[in-house]
């Protein structure tokens, strides 16, 4: 498969004569590859097809390893790497010691900056390219990373970042942390914006132009937001995407990125999931509009990029974070095979299963995330043996109702399947619970107490990657392509040494 994928690779060394002076990593959260191509009709030829033709293509592109979301995605990419050494299995876990969710960001050590949520990148234990090509240049490129998530702009900009930028979820102030120094004066200015401001978001073509996916004509829409309020939803909207380019504008001009031989980098994560997390067919109208607007959006980057610096000198990198949230969908009413599973009542019923075999005892301490976490201090005190009682607790759940598989890690040792490989890319032990669940199709985790998520499901997507300029050849490869290719990738043209994990760590 590397074979495939790399073919003719080697020759385009020839072609980099010119150094590439910056680079624009654009990830794009919930991008499909279905979306992207049905939506082609309503493209301008200066955003997505101006990358598509001119670039090489990774359309079969997607992350070895299950229980994708943001963060694990955007470390992945960043670091070549995934959960089982990169540390980030999700933008939160259960922390053993409080039993409580923690975020990926989390670290009280460092003050916030136009927020009072204090975090850093301590949790990514790789390093990123980001952080490679900080080391290379000796500390002189200039690294910024701008998103509309926390997670997703820490893990975009590594350990060595300059600017890390995202957007506050009660204020809609674009934030940082003190571990990034002094918050940059133009995004200080940018805030000022906020302020009183508001935004209006309606289709930007004719009803008619759009596809209809639904049992009635799709109707026009109107929404409006008001700058420090309905932050959440606005960044679920195509409005997002315009101010993630306004922003990523401001930084190149303010920091003269790209302007002398020494290689600078911009990651900017934009958005492509559904309105509110609403099902496409209850808003056909909407996800499409996303995208048309988000077209608008890398046309207007990458039309200032080459008026600046001329795309000659710039790689452009293109990728997902290979997953949908589906909200509720119609299963019941086609007859489909459908339900729910409350983890907290499986741990409650696991819990009595476990006391009528081994004594009355707490021996599930907490889930989250379709896992579960066994009560391993009180294992040891009662001198149970461990490897005995999840073999019973895994008994017990295969025997739900709507449970495909139960994974523990003492299936995961040795040499392992492609299925087996996938499941441990995922795991990683100081972060990961004890027993985890894979569901039937169809089936759904509930919400569960200790969960501030609304989301139903995650369902993992195919997507393209695309990598456009640096000397790479223009093409298309089909061969299904893991994510973790990018950094390592960008290593390379850059000559630079790619990080200290990658790519192939994912299939040992």
């Amino acid at each position: 498969m590397f074979a495939t994928i790399f073919t003719g690779v080697a020759q385009e060394n020839k072609k980099e004569d010119k150094k590439v002076r910056l680079v624009i990593s654009i990830n794009v959260d919930q991008m499909r590859s279905d979306f992207l191509y049905e939506f082609e009709g309503l493209y301008t030829d200066n955003g997505f097809k101006r990358l598509m033709s001119g670039g090489r293509v990774y359309s079969n592109s997607y992350y070895a390893f299950e229980q994708i979301d943001r963060a694990s995605a955007t470390a992945t990419l960043m670091t070549g790497t995934n959960p089982y050494v990169s540390g980030i299995v999700g933008e939160r876990w259960l922390d053993r010691g409080s039993l409580r969710l923690v975020g990926c960001t989390d670290d009280s050590r460092h003050k916030g900056l136009y927020t009072n949520d204090a975090v850093s990148p301590a949790k990514l234990k790789s390093l990123t390219i980001t952080d490679e090509l900080k080391r290379a240049t000796r500390g002189k490129a200039q690294v910024c990373a701008i998103a509309p998530d926390c997670d997703a702009a820490v893990m975009s900009g590594g350990h060595a970042a300059d600017v890390v930028l995202w957007k506050n979820d009660d204020t809609g102030y674009w934030c940082s942390s003190s571990y990034y120094g002094q918050f940059p004066q133009w995004a200080a200015d940018m805030n000022k914006k906020v302020v009183g401001r508001s935004a209006d978001w309606k289709p930007f073509f004719p009803t008619e132009m759009y596809l209809n996916y639904g049992e009635k004509a799709p109707k026009a829409f109107n929404y409006s937001f008001n700058g420090s309020s309905d932050v959440r939803s606005y960044k679920t909207s195509a409005c997002i995407n315009n101010e993630m380019t306004e922003m990523a504008i401001a930084c190149l001009r303010s920091g003269n990125m790209g302007l002398d031989d020494i290689t600078d980098f911009l990651s900017v994560t934009y958005y492509a999931g559904n309105f509110n997390s609403l099902p496409m067919e209850d808003r056909p109208i909407e996800i499409q509009d996303i995208y048309t607007r988000l077209d608008l959006d890398i046309a207007a980057l990458l039309d200032e990029v080459d008026s600046r610096i001329g795309l000659e000198n710039v790689l452009v990198t293109l990728a997902s974070t290979g997953y949908i949230v589906e909200g509720e969908d119609n299963e019941e009413r086609y007859n489909l095979p459908s339900g729910y599973i409350h983890l907290d009542r499986v741990s409650a019923l696991l819990n009595v299963y476990l006391s009528a075999i081994f004594g009355k005892a707490q021996y599930v301490e907490g889930y989250h995330n379709s896992q579960l976490y066994m009560n391993r201090r009180m294992i040891e005190t009662l001198k149970l043996d461990k490897l005995d009682v999840i073999s019973h607790a895994v008994e017990f759940l295969k025997s739900i109702e709507g449970v495909e598989d139960v994974f523990t890690i003492y299936r995961l040792g040795g040499l392992l399947s492609p299925e087996m490989q996938y499941v441990k890319n995922g795991y990683n032990a100081n972060c990961s619970g004890d027993i985890w669940l894979r569901l039937m199709p169809g089936w759904k985790m509930a919400k569960d107490i200790a969960s501030a998520s609304n989301l139903v499901r995650r369902s993992s997507v195919f997507f393209p990657m695309i990598m456009f300029g640096g000397g790479v050849k223009q093409g298309v490869v089909e061969t299904m392509t893991p994510a973790g290719i990018m950094a390592p990738e960008i290593a390379r043209i850059l000559r630079i040494r790619r990080p200290n994990d990658n790519c192939l760590r994912m299939f040992q």
